[in-house]
């Protein structure tokens, strides 16, 4: 055999190999579930995990902590049930996570795991357990409540001061109502309650996108969102964008329903 077979055939070989170690490994993050929850003091934590794209033997997991304000990125290492690797803000300042911080995942069974958070000196200082439900959506507690936008002007020549304004209520229990309506810029604003002029479907967040559904498991994505300097900046997959205020200090009529 030459050198340049040899050479083929080593890189076959190697290739081969390769990739039965990238499908060994795939089938082991199989025996994962995608999306992980866990009820900490009354606020739902959700560990999202997924395999990286770049590397084959890492996996990355996102771990929200309540709200879209507490996020970590976690990125390791699989071997068997468990993996191990460092975790650190996913968004803000990481100033004070210069000294790496492991976590550590053991898989307990086919629907359950444990998340060690190790603090910076390597002492763990949280474990939790985590449980998979296909039924739960994950609600991200930094959104509930009534938005509202300022009216957009929308005017023409017969009506110069008719303007557009938007509002959308976020509820605890899994559920939205959303509403765009005409009024006079000229006139002091007055929110209207979105849940008495449309039809309640149930939504759930995931990755800074709203997904809804009207009652069946087909879940639409509505629109890509952002919280920054406390507003909520809504961007639809047509390319139309809006920005809302979180509405305070009133009670909505259908609070009272």
């Amino acid at each position: 055999m030459t050198k340049n077979s040899q050479h083929l055939a080593y890189l076959i070989s190697g290739g081969l190999g390769f990739m039965m170690f990238s499908v060994l490994l795939h089938a082991d993050v199989r025996g994962f579930q995608d999306r992980y929850f866990a009820d900490v003091d009354g606020s739902t934590w959700v560990l999202q995990l997924e395999t990286n794209k770049t590397f084959q033997s890492m996996v990355t997991a996102k771990l929200q902590m309540g709200g879209t304000r507490n996020r970590y990125l976690l990125i390791g290492g699989l071997k068997d049930s468990q993996i191990t690797g460092s975790y650190k803000p996913l968004i803000g300042n990481t100033d004070t996570y210069k000294e790496e911080r492991r976590f550590e995942i053991n898989r307990l069974n086919e629907n359950s795991l444990r998340l060690t958070l190790s603090d910076e000196n390597g002492k763990a200082k949280q474990s939790l357990t985590f449980n998979a439900n296909a039924q739960q959506t994950p609600i991200d507690t930094a959104i509930l409540g009534t938005w509202l936008t300022d009216a957009e002007p929308a005017g023409s020549l017969k009506n110069p001061y008719s303007g557009e304004q938007w509002t959308i209520r976020f509820m605890e229990d899994g559920t939205l109502c959303e509403n765009s309506y005409t009024v006079d810029t000229r006139e002091p604003q007055i929110p209207k309650d979105p849940c008495l002029t449309s039809q309640e479907q149930r939504w759930k967040a995931i990755d800074g996108k709203v997904y809804t559904t009207t009652g069946s498991e087909d879940w639409t994505m509505q629109f890509n969102y952002r919280l920054m300097g406390g507003r909520m900046v809504v961007s639809y997959p047509g390319g139309k964008r809006r920005v809302a205020n979180m509405t305070t200090g009133f009670t909505l009529s259908a609070d009272n329903r």
